[in-house]
């Protein structure tokens, strides 16, 4: 049990550093589309997300949990579709914690984008613990 508890507490370290990668890929392009280019807040945070949500699948399908890959009960491409689709609670809980912080409350968009996206953080590690990269012991 200490074996499973201690691997646990691993992945969880190890989706924190890629979470906070995803931070930096989300923010990143958040800002070149809406701060650079002018593209709408209501448009701009999709891309972001989406952008983020694949740069976060990579690193923790070949990371985070690599070390169940040889035994995973799915293909990449079949663990990409679960992940996006896994991620979709964690990023609607971002996109409509921005667009609610940003037009309601008059948060600056990118500190409400940070708001968002540490809301959807626990419910996505959950998700890709028990469902996208679960192994089939």
């Amino acid at each position: 049990m200490d074996r499973i508890d201690k691997n646990f507490i691993i992945r969880f370290i190890k989706f924190g550093i890629v979470g906070t990668s995803g931070i930096a890929v989300n923010t990143s392009v958040l800002w070149l589309l809406k701060g650079v280019l002018g593209v709408p807040l209501a448009i701009a945070p999709i891309f972001a997300i989406g952008t983020a949500v694949f740069s976060n699948f990579l690193l923790n399908n070949y990371w985070t949990w690599n070390e169940n890959k040889h035994i995973r009960k799915h293909s990449f491409f079949h663990g990409l579709w679960r992940y996006y689709l896994s991620a979709s609670l964690g990023a609607l809980i971002n996109y409509v914690t921005l667009l609610l912080l940003t037009n309601v409350f008059d948060i600056y968009y990118l500190i409400a984008n940070l708001a968002g996206i540490f809301l959807g953080m626990v419910s996505n590690f959950m998700f890709g613990e028990f469902w996208v990269f679960k192994s089939e012991d």
